[in-house]
C-alpha cells in the first residue's frame, strides 16, 4: 500500500482499487477460470496503444518530461515501471538511459577477493615501526 503514501485522500480510494485490482490478476481471480491463459480488460488510461513503440509510450507515461525532472528530488522514487522478465527490464533501462546526457558508466562488484587484490590490500596496510612511536 505504498502508493498511497503522500498522495491525496482524494486519490486515495482509486489508488487502494488499482492495487487490488492488481492482486486479483496476479491471483487468478479477474478473467474467469483459466489454465494459464485468461482475457482481462484493461482500463483505456492505463492501456498502451502504440504498436510502434510501446516502451517509449510507457516511458513517457511513466516519467513525463523525464529530462526536465530528472534532477528533481523525489522524481524516481514516485514512479515505477514492474516488468515480468528480466529481458523486459533491461530493454526498459537501455531505453531509459539511452535518453539522458552524457557518458553511461557501469560500476562493478564483487562477492568475492581475488588473491590478488587480497595481496594489494595487504600491502596497502600501513606498516608500524619501533621509531614511529
Amino acid at each position: 500500500m505504498r502508493l498511497t503514501v503522500g498522495k491525496d485522500p482524494s486519490n486515495i480510494q482509486e489508488i487502494k482499487d488499482f492495487a487490488n485490482w492488481l492482486l486479483d490478476i496476479g491471483e487468478g481471480k479477474v478473467g474467469g477460470s483459466s489454465n494459464g491463459e485468461a482475457i482481462i480488460d484493461v482500463l483505456d488510461d492505463i492501456l498502451i496503444n502504440d504498436p510502434h513503440d510501446p516502451i517509449g509510450s510507457l516511458i513517457e507515461f511513466v516519467y513525463p518530461l523525464i529530462l526536465e525532472n530528472f534532477n528533481v528530488t523525489g522524481y524516481f522514487q514516485e514512479r515505477a515501471i514492474l516488468a515480468p522478465k528480466n529481458e523486459v527490464v533491461q530493454q526498459i533501462n537501455d531505453r531509459l538511459l539511452s535518453l539522458f546526457p552524457g557518458d553511461e558508466v557501469e560500476y562493478l562488484s564483487s562477492d568475492n577477493l581475488s588473491a590478488n587484490l587480497s595481496l594489494f590490500m595487504i600491502s596497502l596496510m600501513p606498516i608500524y615501526t619501533p621509531q614511529m612511536f
